[in-house]
């Protein structure tokens, strides 16, 4: 594969690196929440921003015009989403405040001196503390009828925090926003547990599921601490997190600000631990977390988002009909005590079989039946919901947060896994990458009329340790090729009903998950605000790189030529597949040799020679490719393979001399088993170093600056 030129395609220098493709005389899309845009659009004023496979409504001769005016109805749904926007807009964090959104919710709300009692049906109630009219928000307290596995201690934190400043935003502009989104999910546990439902607590079954995903977490972290040694710093949140990103993923009850269980399954740059060395080293320390170990308190990655994301599943319940979906179950065995069962096991998956590895011993617990409604008259006796035996009208559901880009089959390959019908699927034309980079623009893979792979461009300064163990800072000029459309979309839930299902897609999600942290790190809008925003990248196992020589003496003038790095990504199933191609580092120049010396009469001229030589450092070999080229590919549990590369050497070794000798064939052959071995562990270590790096930049200076050492 050449060695794309994205010289040709580059923008001037003064545009945006993410500028659209479309022509300046094509409008921008249109946002339809604002109520002027859709003012325009009913007179005509725009087109639609609506694309099929490239074919605008005007491609098609239809535009807004031609359609005519929108009429009652369309004017009345207008109208209802402008009050629905208004009315999702909640007040700020007052005593009053809180008061109005109550009522709004149809909320009791008992005010005493010095507190709000805040009732939430028969499950819940939360008490405010407000002293002179301020709320106190270090002082919120949850209660619960169900309370288990400290669900209402931790619970009350994240209320806490959900009534105090964001870091950079005034207190004069805190808004109850985040405070009403935590109080909507206790409403909605607390109407579906109600007696008109059946009575069946949502608190019990998310618990009991919770009990079941801990046990095997639990179990799996001791079988990855008996392979690491159980003595060294952090181990036992090493093992926590090879759990969490290879395994059954990590279940947390009320996990950072995300109230409910959460079963997280991706964790970036998991390598990297922000935990001071003091709670690290101590004995103590290890004591506590072993005790406390469901405590959020525990976990770095918690107080450092933006180093450590973490990407999570969201169990709840929600209302849906038992004749259409499976309904939950109260139970915590979902799982047995064994854990596993034996590989070769009757009912066994035939991959483990063959892998001679164990399988999870799931269990099936009985269905969870609803008492019979008392009758209140006649009529009752012909009402098929107060028949005995009936189940709940109520399912789990996993909510992806954050929501999650797959291709378009893998989607429908999940949902119908799950017994969820994909007729009627919206299909639009939305790529991979348009959806992970810009998620609320046009999509930018798809040109002008989808006529040309499109090349997008970003640049990036990144912070990188040197030899000297010096922080330096070197440019990155970055473009991504996208030669093929695979069409992708956002999946945002996911009803099931039982947990094994969501364990048995971690692998696949975790593919796609790595996938998108690297392409946002690189082209995101998140991490590219102004190019001189710095990322520093943390030395861990992976050693940080230097910049070469060359950009190092660049770096002592005012100018540096940034080094371009070109991707190609392709997202189509079953794997992702990303190849980098970036040139090879320039040779380090001669080091400057003291004035030589005459030879005198005592010193021949060949010694002269030899010593000059002798004293200077051999010169690297020229490289034989102009640049390098690596491809891998992101295999389940995002377990990086190197497929083709251009750094290690795969030629076949010389036997010359060996012909005719026995031993001597036995011995080379011993040896190209052991040359076999050795290029294989440093093939292996280039994409180990990609996964422990998880940034495109940092692992592309490493790769350079091992090139020169051939990967020893």
């Amino acid at each position: 594969m050449a060695t794309p030129t994205p010289s040709s395609n580059t923008p001037q220098k003064h545009l945006p690196a993410f500028s659209s493709p479309a022509p300046r005389s094509v409008p921008g899309m249109v946002n339809f929440d604002s109520p002027a845009a859709l003012g325009l659009l009913a007179e005509g004023g725009v087109g639609m921003g609506i694309s099929m496979s490239g074919l605008g409504m005007s491609s098609l001769g239809l535009s807004a015009s031609a359609m005519g005016r929108a009429d009652e109805d369309e004017r009345r749904r207008r109208l209802e989403t402008i009050i629905s926007t208004l009315k999702s807009k909640r007040g700020r964090v007052t005593e009053q405040g809180i008061k109005d959104l109550c009522k709004k919710e149809g909320l009791e709300v008992m005010a005493d001196p010095g507190s709000l009692f805040l009732a939430i049906g028969s499950e819940g109630a939360v008490e405010i503390l407000v002293r002179n009219g301020e709320i106190l928000a270090d002082s919120v307290n949850l209660e619960l009828t169900h309370d288990r596995h400290n669900y209402a201690a931790s619970g009350s934190r994240i209320l806490a925090n959900s009534l105090k400043p964001l870091p950079g935003i005034a207190k004069i502009n805190l808004s109850l926003d985040r405070f009403s989104h935590n109080l909507d999910k206790l409403l909605r546990m607390d109407k579906l547990s109600a007696s008109g439902n059946g009575g069946v607590s949502c608190y019990s079954a998310i618990f009991g599921v919770y009990a079941s995903l801990r046990k095997l977490f639990e179990h799996e972290k001791k079988m990855a601490l008996a392979v690491m040694d159980a003595n060294s710093p952090d181990s036992r949140l090493k093992a926590e997190r090879e759990v969490l990103c290879k395994k059954s993923g990590r279940p947390r009850i009320n996990a950072g600000d995300c109230l409910g269980l959460s079963l997280e399954y991706w964790m970036e740059k998991r390598s990297v631990n922000t935990r001071t060395a003091a709670a690290t080293t101590s004995v103590k320390g290890k004591e506590k977390m072993d005790v406390d170990s469901e405590s959020t308190d525990e976990y770095p990655e918690d107080k450092d988002p933006d180093t450590n994301k973490v990407y999570s599943l969201t169990i709840e319940c929600e209302a849906s009909q038992s004749s259409m979906y499976s309904p939950i179950r109260i139970s915590d065995a979902w799982i047995s005590d064994a854990i596993e069962k034996p590989a070769d096991a009757p009912d066994a998956d035939m991959n483990n079989i063959l892998l001679n590895r164990p399988s999870i011993d799931w269990l099936e617990p009985p269905p969870t039946y609803l008492p019979s409604a008392a009758a209140d008259g006649d009529d009752d006796a012909m009402n098929l919901d107060n028949a005995p035996g009936r189940l709940p009208n109520i399912r789990f559901i996993a909510k992806f947060n954050p929501p999650l880009v797959i291709p378009l089959t893998t989607f429908v390959t999940i949902q119908q896994s799950f017994g969820v019908s994909v007729e009627g699927l919206d299909i639009r034309p939305t790529t991979f990458a348009g959806l992970v980079l810009r998620p609320d623009e046009a999509d930018p893979v798809l040109g002008p009329n989808n006529q040309a792979t499109q090349e997008l461009l970003a640049s990036t300064s990144d912070i990188i340790i040197d030899k000297d163990g010096k922080e330096v800072t070197t440019q990155h000029l970055h473009s991504l090729y996208v030669p093929r459309e695979d069409w992708s979309r956002v999946i945002e839930s996911l009803p099931f009903s039982h947990p094994r299902q969501l364990v048995e897609i971690l692998p696949t999600l975790r593919q796609y998950a790595f996938t998108t942290s690297l392409l946002q790190h690189t082209f995101g809008t998140s991490s590219h605000t102004s190019n001189s925003k710095q990322r520093a990248s943390h030395p861990t196992d992976l050693p940080s790189p230097p910049l070469t020589p060359d950009q190092q003496a660049s770096t002592k003038t005012s100018a540096q030529k940034p080094l371009q790095l070109d991707l190609t990504l392709s997202s189509a199933p079953p794997m992702p597949r990303l190849r980098l191609d970036m040139p090879y580092p320039s040779p380090p120049p001669p080091p400057s040799l003291p004035a030589p010396t005459l030879p005198t009469t005592e010193t021949a001229a060949s010694d002269f020679l030899s010593s000059i030589f002798e004293s200077s450092p051999a010169a690297p070999a020229p490289a034989k490719q102009s640049s390098i080229n690596i491809t891998v590919d992101i295999n389940p549990n995002a377990d990086i393979v190197v497929i083709e590369q251009n750094v290690i050497s795969t030629a076949p070794l010389d036997r010359e001399g060996k012909d005719g000798d026995a031993d001597a064939d036995v011995d080379m052959d011993k040896h190209d088993d052991s040359a076999m071995i050795d290029r294989n562990r440093k093939v292996n270590r280039i994409g180990r170093a990609l996964d422990v790096a998880a940034d495109i930049g940092v692992w592309a200076e490493w790769v350079r600056r091992e090139v020169g050492r051939d990967l020893a």
